[in-house]
């Protein structure tokens, strides 16, 4: 069983920026998954993800060729994202190892992704705030670039650029970077394995 996490802001008016860039993977993982099943009906994009208050966030649980996943979408706001995936884990009885989360990441240009084991959060308020209530870094993270190659983020502080949005160009090379994300980690998802530290990088 996997938990797999993705950080974000809840709401229409933070959908498409930059630090809901978890969200995107987990929303399009969903939508992979429900392919591989079979299980959307007609004019169905993606699985429902149902909000449940006691856990503060948008969970989707999904068993695809034996291995069970709860994908989660935290609404507490990013930083503080911890308090969500501490509740989910002890429901589960999961251990930082079954853990998955996904962030964007501000010093990694936009086209890049990394998928580390360990260590620190970079300076990312919700991985950080994920660290800090679990009292562990020994869990997956994915971070998805978001700097912008533009002088764009050289005129925002980043607490602005952050929640600003991608632009069209930009979108498509997010979108292409997490599908080669799902590709490449999907296959261990299936099997129960742990995903290797990988980095990655799409052309533009």
């Amino acid at each position: 069983m996997k938990l797999i996490v993705g950080l974000g802001n809840p709401g229409k008016k933070y959908e498409g920026t930059r630090h809901n860039a978890g969200f995107m993977f987990v929303d399009k993982l969903a939508e992979e998954l429900g392919s591989e099943m079979g299980t959307f009906l007609p004019g169905e994009k993606r699985p429902h993800f149902a909000n449940q208050d006691k856990f503060k966030s948008e969970i989707l649980e999904v068993t695809c060729k034996g291995e069970k996943f709860v994908l989660v979408k935290p609404q507490t706001y990013m930083n503080l994202s911890g308090t969500a995936v501490q509740k989910i884990m002890k429901y589960y009885d999961l251990t930082p190892d079954e853990l998955i989360v996904v962030s964007d990441d501000v010093d990694i240009t936009v086209g890049q992704a990394r998928i580390r084991h360990d260590g620190s959060s970079g300076g990312q308020k919700g991985l950080q705030n994920v660290i800090d209530i679990l009292g562990s870094d020994q869990f997956v993270r994915i971070r998805i670039g978001i700097e912008s190659e533009s002088t764009q983020s050289d005129r925002l502080e980043t607490a602005d650029f952050v929640l600003s949005k991608f632009s069209k160009d930009e979108l498509n090379i997010v979108d292409k970077t997490i599908n080669q994300l799902i590709e490449y980690t999907l296959p261990f998802l299936e099997k129960n394995e742990k995903i290797p530290a990988h980095t990655l990088s799409v052309e533009s």
